[in-house]
């Protein structure tokens, strides 16, 4: 399994393909998602306080998948089911485009011709939003476990994105886990930091 970058979201006409920009590959998260996974993967004391220092470089992509996998034993399954659910939206997509009688022949062809040019880029986009969406819910499996009560991080966007998808998660535990994102200064730098509260 090859996880790679492939880029934001494609808006696909019969003019021509722009990407959205606010809709990133959510590759670009899995490395800090993969090392949150090692940071907190650990047995924990009551009132003890751990301290994580990340990699200078982002996780190989081979690293990232093997970290992710190793806590979710589907991952394989859920990889190929969302492959295959990708590929039946590229085929919907494809038919919707040759059934179209609002384009003239051209724009038709041309549309065409772009959902299929995409079509690797799309089924690795799905793939990379799967293994993300794994790692985030391994990472909020751990905070349960762990009865973690919070997690600092430097202030940057995508620690920011990550911590509001673990937010997520949680969120969706049965019963729910509450948490807060607040964003504090400490030492001269900006952190990130998120409180979990769990209900006695």
């Amino acid at each position: 399994m090859l996880l790679k970058y492939v880029g934001p979201k494609p808006l696909i006409s019969a003019h021509g393909v722009s990407f959205d920009l606010n809709k990133e590959d959510k590759f670009v998260y899995l490395s800090i998602v993969a090392e949150l996974i090692q940071a907190l993967d650990h047995n924990y004391q009551a009132d003890e306080r751990y301290t994580y220092l990340t990699m200078a470089k982002p996780l190989s992509p081979e690293k990232i998948y093997k970290i992710i996998a190793d806590k979710d034993n589907k991952l394989p399954m859920e990889i190929k089911e969302r492959q295959s659910v990708a590929e039946t939206e590229f085929q919907d997509e494809l038919q919707r485009a040759r059934k179209n009688k609002v384009l003239c022949d051209e724009e038709r062809e041309v549309l065409i011709r772009n959902i299929e040019l995409l079509h690797t880029y799309q089924i690795n986009r799905a793939v990379n939003k799967t293994v993300y969406y794994a790692g985030i819910n391994a990472i909020a499996n751990e905070i349960k476990q762990g009865h973690i009560d919070y997690i600092n991080a430097p202030m940057f966007p995508k620690f920011l994105h990550v911590f509001h998808s673990i937010q997520g998660a949680l969120s969706k535990m049965h019963p729910p886990i509450d948490s807060v994102i607040d964003i504090h200064e400490h030492g001269g730098l900006l952190n990130v930091r998120l409180n979990i509260t769990f209900k006695n």
